[in-house]
């Protein structure tokens, strides 16, 4: 049993962690000029949280702002002290930061980290039960519809590609497009110049073997898919992916109208990946559950000593000994009676059997 307690013990621990590093991912999408609401929040705790911080930790990572409880908060750059704005307290478990007239540098990941006293050891850093992924782009506002995607290094995506004008024309490929933070949107992979070994005009110079385009078959059209495959974490962006239509130019310098952030996870890969480890290991742990059980069964039913085969003319001697007695004495019962009515009565024998003189008058 003790390989069975060593993958309840890793299930268990696996699970704690998971618990304890993953939180809610938020994206938010906005325009320059525009304001944002950073909701900070954190599990009721005792001590309560003295002291906040808010982080940035993908494009340009360092502090924004920190606050100690009943006290005014510090802003890192003075250039956001106008623009930033905290109202609530550590102290209450939660606060909202607002930070206005935004523009395209304030694109980042941001997170909440809020402070507890511990007195007999370093304070405690409890991260907040939600990131932010800010993306502030310098268009007009226009109906883009934006997700998010996770995955781990060396992991793959898959991102669908939508036609940019529209149903009805003849496809003739697929382009990928990609924006880093504050970097001009390039190409990553254009499947004409693909086939035709011309090689994608991108700066970053993927390897084409990292791409794989594939379709599926819908109700009423192709439904177009390319996986982009090996990434690592200075991978992350966004992304769009758009048919290459006949008649149609192919030189917008803009992303699509589907926008993918992908994030690309570095060391948290096995964070993420834990579900699937649980229940790989949990299916581990009952198949040897049922391999253990069947063992036993077989070995108490080995153990049980058979009872020694009778043959059948033991079995019928046996059964004739017993009988038999009772069949003599049935028998003999019987035939005492039969003798005994088959001789008349003498009235002239005496009781012991003796006869006995007449009198004669």
């Amino acid at each position: 049993m003790g390989g069975v307690q060593y993958l309840v013990c890793l299930c268990m621990l696996l699970m704690t962690q998971s618990r304890f590093v993953y939180s809610e991912i938020q994206f938010i999408r906005m325009h320059e000029g525009d304001s944002v609401v950073f909701p900070c929040a954190v599990e009721q705790k005792n001590p309560p949280p003295f002291s906040v911080y808010l982080k940035r930790n993908w494009l340009n990572p360092g502090e924004v702002l920190f606050m100690l409880s009943q006290e005014e908060y510090n802003v890192h750059n003075d250039h956001d002290k106008t623009r930033i704005h905290v109202s609530g307290d550590p102290s209450d478990h939660s606060l909202n930061v607002t930070i206005s007239e935004l523009t395209v540098s304030d694109t980042d990941r941001y997170y909440c980290e809020f402070v507890v006293n511990n007195p007999v050891s370093e304070d405690e850093r409890i991260p907040g039960n939600t990131e932010f992924v800010l993306l502030v782009s310098a268009d007009a506002p226009e109906s883009v519809d934006s997700r998010w995607v996770e995955t781990c290094a060396e992991g793959s995506v898959v991102l669908p590609c939508l036609p940019a004008y529209g149903e009805g024309l003849a496809v003739e490929g697929v382009i990928l497009k990609r924006q880093r933070g504050r970097a001009p949107v390039e190409v990553l992979y254009n499947s004409k110049h693909h086939h035709n070994n011309n090689g994608p005009p991108s700066s970053s110079q993927y390897p084409a073997k990292r791409f794989l385009l594939s379709s599926v078959p819908g109700p009423s059209s192709i439904t177009y898919n390319l996986t982009l495959q090996q990434l690592q974490p200075e991978d992350s962006g966004l992304y769009s992916c758009q048919l290459l239509q006949r008649g149609r130019p192919d030189n917008s310098t803009r992303l699509g109208t589907r926008v993918f952030f992908v994030s690309v996870q570095g060391t948290q890969c096995l964070c993420s990946s834990s579900t699937t480890l649980l229940y790989a290991l949990s299916a581990a742990v009952v198949i040897l559950l049922l391999l253990l059980g069947f063992v036993g069964i077989y070995v108490c039913r080995c153990s049980e000593k058979p009872r020694p085969q009778v043959s059948v003319y033991e079995e019928m001697h046996a059964f004739n000994q017993k009988r038999v007695p009772h069949n003599q004495e049935v028998q003999y019962e019987n035939k005492n009676s039969f003798l005994k009515k088959s001789c008349p009565e003498n009235h002239y024998e005496s009781p012991t059997g003796s006869s006995r003189p007449r009198n004669e008058s």
